[in-house]
């Protein structure tokens, strides 16, 4: 297992304030960021394959959100809160880079599984198949029952949160010094052949992100991401 992933899996146990073993909050924001991301890959691939699977994985998309999205909401603040509760630098830092390996693992995740379903020439099929189950429901994550009521409470203390103006105001100011995706987009541009990047952000207003990257050759890369997705735009 790469050092980075071993890192991060570890490290979504501590900001969850386990030494050993994952806790129930942990493991159920894990659970819904992945399946998130999953679809979003998932559709993102299956819509170049054909105008029917573009329209399936936009009415998927659309359904999923639609039933889910304010729970994987939920559980983007869940990571957000074990990062930053009771935070001081430089474990603030430390926290946040962190937060950047636990979301590198989802997409990677995210990737792996979307690169099996779609690794032959059975693909449309199995898009067809995957695009159907998230838009019918059979992939929504109150159908885990050991996850959901974990992430209905998270819900809730959002929506409390969220009802307190000032005190989102410090958090977001706190939040919003760090880009969550700048290991994500670290592997989009090496994989574009760029080497050494130095990487700036250039907007960060989560889910939305845009990244530049300087390469060694001095060739420039732009990047943008949306809930941890990212795309070059050159």
């Amino acid at each position: 297992m790469p050092f980075r992933v071993l890192s991060a899996l570890l490290g979504l146990v501590m900001l969850a304030g386990c030494a050993s073993l994952p806790t129930p909050r942990s493991e159920a924001i894990h659970y819904a960021l992945v399946k998130d991301a999953t679809l979003r890959e998932l559709a993102n691939e299956c819509a170049r394959m054909g105008p029917e699977l573009r329209s399936l994985a936009v009415q998927a998309q659309r359904d999923w959100w639609r039933r889910n999205g304010n729970v994987v909401a939920a559980a983007d603040y869940g990571l957000l809160q074990l990062n930053w509760d009771d935070a001081r630098e430089p474990l603030e830092d430390q926290r946040a880079y962190l937060s950047m390996q636990v979301l590198e693992l989802v997409q990677n995740q995210a990737d792996t599984q979307v690169a099996e379903w779609t690794e032959d020439d059975k693909a449309a099929g199995e898009c067809e198949d995957q695009l159907a189950r998230y838009r019918d429901g059979k992939e929504d994550l109150s159908r885990e029952k050991k996850y959901f009521e974990t992430l209905v409470a998270l819900q809730n203390e959002k929506e409390q949160l969220d009802s307190d103006v000032d005190q989102a105001r410090v958090i977001n100011a706190r939040y919003r010094k760090y880009g969550r995706s700048l290991f994500v987009v670290e592997q989009k541009v090496q994989a574009q052949g760029c080497n050494r990047p130095q990487i700036s952000m250039l907007r960060n207003a989560w889910p939305l992100e845009v990244y530049d990257a300087v390469c060694s050759d001095s060739t420039y890369i732009l990047v943008q991401c949306e809930w941890g997705r990212c795309e070059v735009r050159r």
